[in-house]
Formats: structure tokens, sequence, C-alpha cells
């Protein structure tokens, strides 16, 4: 044990005070005259021992109550608990959590000033000589190096506010990393968080005693947010002109309902619709408005709650569905059906070609191709072919003529079950009647599901086979049909279900641009079309021109495969720009996670590193933080001055007991 202020001590100096009243008792004696004092004298004898007694125990007290008050001024400490902030070989790590949540506020300022201002404080009190690093969810590789007390002093104030979360596990091993790439034997790792529930996940963690941790837990004034969860259309189809309906969902992480809150819709700044929504206490709602597109567009959708604000608008573009280029690998000269079906539509650009005099870099730009019949194209072909389906494209696959692939039945099957339930069909129809006219089938074959992994009968036959099958190949879909587009083998493209079945084959093929992205989650997306990346780079950029990022840019098949080497400084439109033209412009949204309104106590945050083995030296109150002698109470941090205090309360109650009932 050590003391923080040993010149107290200097108080044990007033031992002296009890001990000098006991040898020195200037009471006034009182003579008393008795006749006979024989009696007297042996109850004399006997008091006086009592009495000595008494007053040894009174003066042990006293002195016992001198001591333990001079020890609890002193500020005793257990030196194994001391923060190493004082030796060379010791990194001093600063974690300021600037994730999205912490911009709520917590007394008069935000949580992340709050911390901002703690951290200084930290900072500025521990030996210049020191180094630092300061970490934070942005990841910036210039702070993750060690500095000196001014850099660091200058990088606290630098920080940005809006980053995605960080998992703990995440943090632990990133300072690990820091520490071994850079020599530093230990590390004293201070914390500034609200510890949203997202961010405990200690999964994975290799404890080191090396790393002492004080934990500063953050709380807000305000525990309840309203917020828009996420935004879909009612079709991902498209078209110039015709209705559609944009889903908004809104979730309400507080104890009250809420009434009629207003939920607003406009296209590139202009309003477009506006309707209100109830939302029952800690649930969610959903509401739609309808709206025409005549070109492409930039949506947001909004709401209004205070103070926490990052979520209340999504960000979402809105593209009119380009042409739709399919090729159908026939041999056939005959008009098939689905030549009759694409070829009239402007919506598609259809071309039948003989696999045998093909360019295969023509079906580069294909969004869906149908190979009409497996026996018309080699092995070398199949193959390109399965790679564009990687790459997004939609692929369908027809049974070849070979009479010994086929299975004759005595009698004409019907389709028996459809997988009405699975995410295809939700835009096809809504409910099978009972009494639906089923197509017919009079030949077929077996469709080979061990050809792709998670191929997936979503149409079967009476007899239990497959007729029409699903298989997620890479970012697209490869399509199997038992049976030939011919009335031979099947009346199916006379049923009601052709038509549809096979625009949304198409469609799902025609690479549906995503409403938006993700921060911190979504790290690339995909051009189509890139046709002129010669000369010149891939930039992205925000509207006003403040930023600009040069992503890292992949070529494959006419599509240029962007990745995000950093995240996006924060929510709103990017465009992808080649030079001084505009290829694309994406919506990118803050992490929902951050809007989940659940944090973990001081006590529950210590108990859970401590039971994961960390070397946890305090997790500190929010006052403690703010107090001016935060760096003295943080160092030092003991609880044995309050076992003094009891000590000496209890010697001075068991001092007036004892000169009060003892006689």
């Amino acid at each position: 044990m050590r003391f923080h202020y040993p010149n107290m001590l200097w108080g044990l100096l007033a031992l002296a005070i009890p001990i000098i009243i006991h040898l020195f008792n200037f009471r006034r004696h009182k003579v008393v005259y008795f006749s006979n004092t024989a009696t007297l004298k042996t109850i004399e004898q006997e008091n006086a021992k009592t009495k000595k007694l008494k007053y040894i125990i009174a003066l042990i007290m006293r002195m016992l109550f001198v001591a333990a008050l001079v020890f609890a001024f002193a500020y005793p400490y257990n030196p194994d608990q001391k923060l190493k902030t004082d030796d060379a070989d010791n990194l001093v790590a600063v974690y300021i959590d600037n994730s999205m949540s912490m911009q709520s506020q917590s007394s008069e300022i935000s949580l992340i000033e709050d911390a901002r201002a703690s951290a200084r404080k930290i900072v500025s009190n521990i030996s210049p000589s020191q180094r630092f690093v300061l970490l934070t969810n942005s990841r910036q590789p210039d702070n993750e190096y060690p500095m000196n007390q001014d850099e660091m002093l200058m990088s606290i104030d630098a920080m940005q506010t809006e980053a995605s979360p960080m998992s703990f596990n995440n943090l632990y091993e990133n300072l690990q990393m820091i520490m071994k790439r850079n020599g530093f034997k230990s590390a004293s790792l201070f914390i500034y968080s609200d510890f949203q529930d997202n961010m405990m996940n200690l999964d994975g963690v290799v404890a080191d005693s090396a790393i002492q941790l004080v934990a500063m837990p953050l709380k807000s004034d305000y525990q309840q947010n309203i917020y828009i969860d996420t935004v879909w259309l009612s079709s991902p189809i498209l078209q110039k002109g015709l209705a559609n309906e944009v889903n908004v969902r809104v979730v309400n992480e507080s104890g009250k309902e809420i009434k009629g809150l207003p939920v607003n819709f406009e296209i590139d700044g202009k309003a477009v619709a506006f309707n209100t929504i109830d939302v029952p206490a800690n649930g969610r709602n959903e509401v739609a408005m309808q709206f025409v597109l005549n070109d492409n567009g930039m949506g947001i959708a909004s709401i209004n709650d205070f103070p926490i604000t990052f979520d209340d608008e999504y960000y979402f573009t809105l593209n009119v569905r380009p042409i739709i280029k399919i090729v159908e690998l026939s041999t056939d000269n005959v008009v098939s059906a689905i030549q009759t079906l694409f070829a009239n539509d402007s919506l598609f650009n259809y071309t039948r070609i003989d696999p045998r005099r093909i360019d295969q870099q023509y079906l580069s730009d294909c969004q869906l191709i149908i190979v009409n019949g497996d026996d018309i194209v080699n092995e070398t072909m199949m193959q390109s072919v399965l790679d564009l389906a990687k790459d997004g494209c939609s692929v369908v696959l027809l049974p070849s003529e070979d009479p010994e692939s086929s299975e004759s039945a005595d009698d004409t099957l019907s389709i028996s079950m459809i997988a009405s339930s699975h995410p295809f069909f939700d835009d096809i129809f809504v409910k099978i009647p009972d009494n639906a006219d089923m197509p017919k089938v009079f030949k077929h074959v077996k469709i080979d599901k061990k050809r792709f992994s998670n191929s997936l009968s979503l149409i079967s036959l009476q007899n239990g086979t497959s007729f029409f099958t699903l298989s997620k190949v890479g970012a697209g879909y490869v399509f199997g049909f038992a049976s030939k587009f011919d009335k031979n083998w099947t009346n199916f493209t006379e049923n009601s279900l052709f038509v549809p079945i096979m625009y949304k084959i198409a469609m799902l093929g025609g690479k549906v641009n995503r409403l938006s992205y993700t921060i911190g989650v979504d790290k690339e997306l995909t051009i189509n079309d890139l046709t002129a990346f010669s000369e010149g780079d891939i930039r992205i950029r925000d509207l006003e021109n403040t930023f600009e990022m040069i992503p890292m840019v992949e070529l494959r098949n006419n599509r240029a495969l962007i990745r995000l080497y950093d995240e996006l400084p924060g929510a709103g439109f990017y465009t992808i720009d080649h030079g001084d033209e505009v290829l694309a412009t994406t919506a990118w949204n803050d992490s929902r996670l951050e809007s989940n309104m659940k944090f973990w106590d001081r006590e529950d945050v210590d108990k859970l590193l401590k039971d994961n083995g960390l070397n946890v030296l305090a997790v500190m109150k929010a006052d403690d933080m703010r107090s001016n002698d935060v760096m003295e109470m943080m160092v030092r941090r003991s609880m044995l001055w309050k076992s003094f205090i009891i000590i000496a309360l209890a010697a001075l109650l068991m001092e007036i007991l004892v000169l009060r009932f003892w006689k």
C-alpha cells in the first residue's frame, strides 16, 4: 500500500494528544470522610483496575480514530493498480467512439464533445514524454502511429464526428497490432463510449494483462429514438410514366406510442408525396406513398425527431429501367415463343443467334441468355455463359431434343405444386385460385440438381419431379426447365404463367440498381456497360464537390467492380465519375445499428470486461470524468480510503459506548 498524499502522514503526530490526555488527567478530586475505610479500600482496588482497563480501551479507540482519519486523507492505493503512465515502454491509447449515437446530448453538450473534453484533460495531465495514439471508428492511419502530447491534442481536436460503429474486439485487436508494430511492452487504454449494445462484442478477444483498461461510459439524457429503418419499392422495376409505390418503415424506440407522425417523400429536392403514420411503443409500422417517375431521380424519405437526427432521412436513387438485352442461343429457324414474347417489346433488345456463329464478347453485356438446348453449346461456351451468370446475368437452360433424356408418360402430367411463398413469385400473383388452369406437360426431362449446389424447385409436376428450378450463381441466377417451349412438350407457353415468369427472369437479369448502400457495410459496387474506361480514373464525389475518393477498380466482362478502401464521410448522394462524365449516382445511408437505443450500464460493462479476463483498472462515473482532478482520481483510483473512514467511525462509536455504558 502506498499513499497519494504522503505529507498527510505528518498528521500521525496527533496521536500524542490522546496519550497526553490519558497520562495527565487533571480532573479535580473531592475528599469524602468515612468512619470506616476497610470496606472502601477493597472497593477502591477493584474500581481502579476496572477504570484503568476502561481508559486504556478508550485511549486505543481514540488513537485508532485519529490514525484512520490520517490514513484516509493520505489517500492510500494499491501500487499494482496504478496506471503505467510514467513508463517509457508504455503506450497511452485513447479511444473515442465517434459513431452516430455519440451525437446524442449529455447535460448541455453532445456525448462526443463530452468525451473530447475529458480526453484532453487526461492527455494534458500525463507526462509529455509519453507516446500516444488516438483510436476512433474512422481508423485514420495517421492517428495509429505514436504521437507526442501536442500532436495527440491536435488529433483529438481534429477528429471527425461521424463514423460507422466498431466492435470492442476490433478495437482491442487493433491496439494489440499497434503495440506489436511499434515495440511497446504495455499500454493504457482509455475508452470513451456510450457502450451501445452493438459495440459490446468480445468474441475472440485474447486478454492481454499488459493492456490496462479504463472505461468511461457516457450516458445520454435522451434514451428514445424514432427513425426510418429502410425504404423499398412495391415493384423493383421502374418504368417511365408508370405509377409505383415507395414504402417506408418507421421504428419507434420509445415506450410511448407515436400518432400522426408526418412522413415526407421528395425527388430531386421537390416534394412528391406526404403521409402520416402511427407507430406503437417499442414497435414499427410501414407507410406507402405513390409516385410517377419520368426520369432518373434522387429520392429522400424523411421524418422529424429531435435530438437524434442522423437516422431521420433515408437516401435512395430511382432509376428508370434501361433496355434489357436478351440473346437466345438456338439452331432453330422457326419463330419461337420466346421470340414472340420479347421481340416486339420496346423494353427488350431481343436477338436469336446460332451459337456456332457467335462472338462470345457479344454476350458480355447481356442481361438474359437463353440456351435453347443443352447440346447446342460446347463446354467452353457453357462455362462462359455461367461466368456471366456469376456477374449478375440471368441464364435459362432448356433441355435438348435428345429422346434418350426424355421421360414419356402414359398420362399427361400437370403442375401440382408452385412455391408461391418464394420471393421470386412476390409480384407475379397474390394467391393461386383452387380451380386455376395449370399448364400440361406431355414430355419432360429430369433436371440435374447436382449441377448447382443450391438448386431450388419452384414448380413441380404431379409425379414429384421438378419442372422449373432456380439456382443462385454468384450475383446472378440460372433457371432450368424440364420441357422445351414447344407444343409437343408442354402448353406452358400458352398458359397465363408463361409471360409473368419470363418477364420476372428478364428483370432479375436486368441488374436492378440498388436503391441505396450502407456506410461501413458495403465495400464494393458494380457499374454496368462501362464502355469508355480506357483513359482517366474513376472517382467518387459528393454533390457539392467537397469530397473526392479514387477507389480501386477491376474490369470484368465490360463491367467495373469498384471497391472502396475507406468509408465515405457521411450519408447522402455520391456520383461515380469517369473524367467529366457521371457514370452513376449512388445513395448512402448510415448504419441503423446505431439507431437502437440499448446501452450497457457501468456495472454491466465492468462485469463483462472482467469476466473476459481483461485487466480493468477502473470503470469511471460520469461525474468523475468531468472533474478537474479526473487524472488524479483515475491514476490513483482506490477505495481503500473508504475503508479507513469506516474504521475511524467504528472506533469513535466504540469509544462512546465504552465511556457511556461501562460502569
